[in-house]
């Protein structure tokens, strides 16, 4: 397997996250969500947003084999034998990668789960900078790596 450079997964992040905010752009914009800056509503919107997150990631990359930032970047997600990830291995993945944080700020408040979220964000990075699979936290949780679509 060739793993993915990480300036190849960086700007394929980037990529997602334009895919995502242009998504919950359009749906705020037609009404389907509505995220408000009430403090009552903050736990729903959160839930909300790592479910749209969480459905982007899991759905394209069980799919596909790749989120569309991984397609244009020529990348795919793969299990230890080099096969397409799974259901349970992508979604175990990217629920430590997108939306821990969010889950628990729904079960233990805000400061406590954005805080676990933005540590967990600073390990996987520096995981990936300095591992020579370049596995964040995530992947190797999911028993997944990240590598070059031939």
């Amino acid at each position: 397997m060739e793993y993915a450079s990480r300036l190849q997964r960086f700007i394929a992040f980037i990529i997602d996250v334009i895919v995502l905010a242009v998504i919950v752009g359009i749906l705020t914009a037609i009404g389907i969500v509505e995220f408000s800056v009430s403090e009552e509503a903050s736990t729903t919107d959160g839930l909300i947003q790592a479910i749209i997150v969480v459905a982007y990631y899991v759905i394209l990359t069980v799919a596909f084999g790749a989120t569309l930032g991984k397609m244009a970047m020529g990348m795919k997600v793969v299990d230890r034998d080099g096969n397409k990830a799974g259901a349970g291995p992508v979604l175990i993945r990217e629920v430590i990668a997108r939306a821990l944080g969010a889950l628990l700020a729904s079960v233990v408040g805000a400061g406590i789960g954005e805080a676990v979220g933005l540590a967990v964000a600073i390990i996987i990075v520096i995981m990936i900078l300095f591992d020579e699979r370049r596995q964040g936290l995530h992947d190797k949780v999911g028993g997944t790596f990240v590598v070059k679509a031939r």
